[in-house]
C-alpha cells in the first residue's frame, strides 16, 4: 500500500513539474520576438478568433528579410483587392460567374482582373485569333453586369509584348515573331505590330465602356532585339535592348492615353527591374503607367529588396501582385495554401515597410491557370477558392504580423463550412469538403485523386514491388508469382477508383466548366495514371500465366 501511494505521489509531482514547464514555455513562446528573423505565430492576426487555436503554421527563419528590421504592420491593407481570373485555361461557364463574383464580394474583393487571352471575342480581321469556345460579346457584357451588381471593378488584361503565344502560334501571324522558332514575343519594329496591337486594344476597350484601368501585361519579354529588323534599329539608334523595350511600351501607352484619356494603364514590373530610374523617367513612362510589382514565392523580399529605392524615385503609385494559386508547380492539381499564405504575409510586411515612400494602390491576387498558353492546366479555380478566401482574409486582418492556425469565423461563414478548418494540416485537406462553397465538389474529387496517388506511391515503395515488378521483370516476364501477387494486391481497386474519379469529376464540373475543360483535365491528370495502372495489371497477368521460366542469363535486346 505504501509503495503504491508513493508511486502515486511521485506521478502527481512529475505531472505538476511538467505543467509548470509547459506554462513557462508558453509564456516564452508568446512573448514579443527579439529578432526580426523569428516568424511569429499566426492566430493573433484575428484577435476575435484567438480562442480557436494557438498552433502556429510555420516557424521559419527569413534571413534574407532582415533588411526590413523589426518593423511590424498593425493595420489591414486599405487599397484595392483585385482577384485575377486567368482565362487562358479552364474558363468558367457564364452561369458560374454570379456565384463566383458574389463570393468574391463577400470575401472582401474590390475588383477582378480578366486575363482573356484567346477567350475574348475578337472580330473583323482578328476573328480567327479567338478560341473556338471563346466568350461571346453578350457574355462579356453579362460578366460586367454581374461585377457591377456586386460593386466589383473590372480590369481587362491584354498582353502587348511577351506572352502573345495565342496570337503568334497561328500561321497567319507567325511572321510577327521576334524569334521565328519561338511564338512568345512580338517583334516591336515590324511595321504590322503596332496597328495589330492597337486594333486588339480598341476591341477590348469597346467591349468595356466603363473602364478605369487597363492592364497591358508586358512581363517576361524573353526575346528582344534578336531579329534582323530589331538589330538594325538598335544599331541605327545606338540603343540598348532596354531602350527598345521602353520605346515599344511608350508607343502602346501613348496610344491608349491619347485615344482614351480617362483610362489608367497598369503593367507588370519585371522588365523595369534591370532599367535605371533615369532611363525610365526620360521616356515619361513614370507619369503614364502604374507598375504592378509581382513575386509569388514564400519570401518575395529576397528578390525585390533592391528595387524599392529606385521605384520610390520613379513612381508615386504602385500595385503589387501576390498569388493564391497556380504559382508553385506547373503540373500541380491541388493548391498549397501554406505557400500562398506566407506569400501574402511577407508582402504585407513589404507594403508596411515602404508605405512611407510609395503609395500601394492595390493588391492583385493572381490565380494562374496555366504557366503559359502551351502549358498544361494547374490548380482549378473552383478548387482553389479556400486559398483565395484565406488570403483575402489575411489582407484585411487587423494584425498583419501573425498567422492563424484555423480559418476565422467570417471565412467559415462565407464558404458555408460546418465547422472550422485547420490550416496546420497539409493540403489537400479533408476539412474543406465539409464546406459548401461553389466548387467544393471539384475539391472533393481532387482530394480523392490525391489519395489515390498516395496509395500508388506506397505500393511502388514496397519491397515486393521494387524487387519483383520493375521494368526488367516486366520486359522479360520473369518474376516470382507470390511476390507479384503481394505487390499489386490493390491494383483492381485502383482501376475502379479511377473510374469513379472520372465519373465524379464530370458531375462536379457541370455548371462550372465546359466539356473541353473536363476532357483536358481528365487527359492530363487521370489518363496517364490509368495507363500506368493498366500496364501494371497487364504485366501482372502475363507474369502469373507463366508456369516455368528459362535458365539465366536472360536474352538481352541491347
Amino acid at each position: 500500500m505504501f509503495s503504491l501511494r508513493g508511486r502515486t505521489l511521485l506521478t502527481l509531482l512529475l505531472m505538476t513539474i511538467l505543467t509548470l514547464l509547459a506554462l513557462i514555455y508558453h509564456m516564452l513562446s508568446t512573448s514579443p520576438p527579439i529578432s526580426s528573423t523569428t516568424h511569429p505565430n499566426l492566430h493573433n492576426r484575428y484577435p476575435e478568433f484567438a480562442s480557436l487555436t494557438n498552433v502556429p503554421i510555420h516557424q521559419k527563419s527569413h534571413d534574407s528579410y532582415m533588411s526590413l528590421g523589426s518593423h511590424q504592420s498593425s493595420s489591414s491593407f486599405k487599397g484595392h483587392k483585385i482577384v485575377h481570373l486567368d482565362l487562358k485555361g479552364a474558363p468558367p461557364v457564364l452561369n458560374y460567374y454570379r456565384r463566383l463574383l458574389k463570393l468574391f464580394k463577400t470575401l472582401g474583393a474590390t475588383g477582378i482582373l480578366l486575363e482573356y487571352e484567346d477567350m475574348f471575342p475578337y472580330s473583323d480581321s482578328l476573328q480567327n485569333v479567338s478560341a473556338t469556345n471563346a466568350y461571346s460579346p453578350q457574355d462579356i457584357t453579362k460578366i460586367q453586369e454581374i461585377a457591377f451588381e456586386y460593386n466589383l471593378m473590372v480590369i481587362p488584361l491584354i498582353q502587348t509584348f511577351g506572352h502573345l503565344e495565342f496570337l503568334l502560334k497561328l500561321d497567319s501571324h507567325k511572321d510577327l515573331r521576334e524569334v521565328p522558332r519561338y511564338p512568345q514575343v512580338i517583334c516591336p519594329t515590324n511595321p504590322q505590330t503596332l496597328p495589330l496591337l492597337y486594333q486588339m486594344i480598341d476591341q477590348i476597350i469597346h467591349h468595356h465602356p466603363n473602364l478605369k484601368y487597363l492592364h497591358i501585361g508586358a512581363d517576361e519579354v524573353y526575346h528582344i532585339g534578336e531579329c534582323s529588323r530589331c538589330f538594325e534599329e538598335l544599331s541605327k539608334r545606338q540603343w540598348t535592348k532596354r531602350q527598345l523595350f521602353l520605346s515599344h511600351i511608350k508607343k502602346i501607352v501613348e496610344y491608349i492615353k491619347g485615344s482614351y484619356p480617362r483610362i489608367k494603364v497598369l503593367m507588370w514590373d519585371d522588365e523595369f527591374r534591370g532599367i535605371s530610374p533615369s532611363e525610365i523617367m526620360e521616356t515619361g513612362l513614370h507619369k503614364m503607367v502604374e507598375p504592378v510589382v509581382w513575386k509569388y514565392t514564400r519570401n518575395p523580399a529576397a528578390a525585390l529588396n533592391q528595387v524599392w529605392e529606385g521605384y520610390s524615385e520613379i513612381w508615386k503609385n504602385v500595385w503589387v501582385a501576390t498569388a493564391f494559386k497556380g504559382a508553385t508547380e506547373p503540373d500541380r492539381y491541388w493548391t498549397d495554401i501554406s505557400h500562398h499564405l506566407e506569400n501574402h504575409q511577407r508582402w504585407l510586411e513589404i507594403i508596411d515597410h515602404y508605405s512611407d515612400r510609395i503609395t500601394f494602390k492595390g493588391v492583385i491576387l493572381t490565380g494562374w491557370q496555366r504557366y503559359d498558353h502551351f502549358s498544361i492546366l494547374c490548380e482549378l479555380l473552383a478548387s482553389a477558392l479556400p486559398s483565395l478566401a484565406v488570403n483575402l482574409a489575411v489582407l484585411q486582418a487587423k494584425n498583419a504580423n501573425e498567422f492563424f492556425g484555423e480559418i476565422p469565423r467570417n471565412v467559415a461563414q462565407a464558404l458555408q463550412c460546418e465547422g472550422t478548418v485547420s490550416l496546420t494540416i497539409p493540403e489537400p485537406n479533408y476539412g474543406w469538403t465539409k464546406c459548401r462553397f461553389p466548387g467544393v465538389e471539384v475539391y472533393s474529387v481532387i482530394l480523392r485523386l490525391f489519395g489515390l496517388h498516395q496509395d500508388i506511391q506506397r505500393m511502388e515503395e514496397e519491397n515486393t514491388f521494387k524487387g519483383w515488378l520493375k521494368e526488367y521483370n516486366i520486359k522479360h516476364v520473369f518474376s516470382n508469382p507470390s511476390y507479384v501477387e503481394q505487390a499489386v494486391v490493390e491494383l483492381d481497386r485502383f482501376k475502379m477508383e479511377l473510374v469513379y474519379i472520372e465519373k465524379e469529376m464530370k458531375s462536379a464540373m457541370e455548371g462550372i466548366y465546359d466539356e473541353h475543360t473536363f476532357n483536358e483535365w481528365i487527359e492530363t491528370f487521370v489518363v496517364p495514371l490509368n495507363d500506368k495502372v493498366t500496364r501494371l495489371w497487364e504485366a501482372k497477368e502475363k507474369i502469373l500465366e507463366k508456369a516455368s521460366w528459362p535458365r539465366r542469363p536472360l536474352k538481352s535486346e541491347l
